[in-house]
């Protein structure tokens, strides 16, 4: 499935997280898009499908850090 940091990226969609000391809102799944096949070879889209991420807003600026766990503000 979807992970980011072991957290599914459809819970993400529509809700504001903590990650690092950055709120972030989530906004909605992106799939690959032209931009990535043209950058790379068009047969491994459809191994992409499916894995493409997420696009969000930043809420509140902070720093980020790799490794850093996701929070949600709702919890």
């Amino acid at each position: 499935g979807r992970q980011v940091l072991g957290v599914d990226i459809n819970r993400l969609v529509g809700r504001e997280f903590r990650l690092g000391s950055t709120v972030i809102r989530g906004i909605r799944l992106c799939e690959p898009c032209a931009y990535l096949a043209r950058a790379t070879r068009r047969e491994v889209i459809p191994h992409l499908v499916g894995h493409g991420g997420l696009r969000a807003g930043i809420v509140q600026g902070g720093v980020l850090r790799v490794g850093d766990p996701i929070g949600f503000e709702d919890d």
